[in-house]
């Protein structure tokens, strides 16, 4: 995949085992960027341009632009939403599908027993369907991860499974973490095919570990440097 801003020349490829890093040291510039990478609304005027095999696509299907990695949750509603339908396919398509509708059996003649036993005339409001019963459960992620690197690498698998996305831009992350955890995101990104940009405000001490290198200075000019 291939990421381009329309205002500048550089071009991020998104490969196996690569790494990159933006540094955008103009304020009004890097808010632009992060407004609009951090958007899932559609932009009237896009800049930015991501495509796959030369072909332009959505980014809100593919890129995933984290703000504040302190924020991030496994529990968020697009992830639960989605995980509830692949529950729900696994159930109808199985054997516990025959154990979904007792329990259902179960729980409406538990309703009806109550209602029957009451002094006014009462009915229930919502259907139990399988939907239904799994929302009463209230399965969800565990998301009590210890350290903020567990919960990155959480949140980029689930991210990558149950919505397909390939490629996270992440804002000020090296301000978050150490260069050993650094590396540990780097080893695990490269094993499991995720593709991840670094958009900072400053230029770090190191940036032997990228790729590519570009940086858009404070007045807005563009410097690109090729690392490997």
């Amino acid at each position: 995949m291939r990421l381009l801003h329309q205002d500048f020349r550089f071009s991020f490829e998104f490969e196996e085992n690569a790494a990159n890093l933006l540094v955008v040291e103009c304020p009004e510039v890097f808010c632009r960027m992060v407004k609009e990478l951090s958007s899932d609304e559609l932009v009237e005027e896009p800049h930015f341009v991501l495509s796959e095999n030369e072909k332009p696509v959505k980014k809100k299907d593919y890129l995933c632009c984290v703000v504040d990695p302190l924020t991030v949750s496994l529990n968020e509603r697009k992830l639960l939403g989605k995980l509830m339908e692949v529950l729900k396919k696994e159930i109808c398509s199985s054997e516990l599908l025959l154990e979904s509708n007792r329990i259902i059996a179960l729980l409406e003649n538990y309703a009806s027993y109550i209602m029957r036993n009451m002094d006014w005339e009462l009915t229930c409001s919502n259907k139990i369907d399988v939907s239904g019963l799994l929302k009463f459960i209230g399965i969800q992620f565990c998301d009590e991860q210890n350290c903020l690197i567990e919960k990155l690498v959480d949140y980029m698998r689930v991210m990558n499974d149950l919505l397909g996305i390939k490629c996270f831009v992440f804002v000020h992350l090296l301000s978050y973490l150490s260069k050993y955890e650094m590396e540990k995101l780097f080893e695990y990104t490269c094993y499991q095919k995720i593709h991840i940009l670094l958009l900072e405000s400053r230029q770090p001490e190191t940036i032997e570990n990228f790729k590519k290198v570009v940086i858009i200075d404070k007045d807005a000019c563009e410097i690109q440097l090729n690392m490997q």
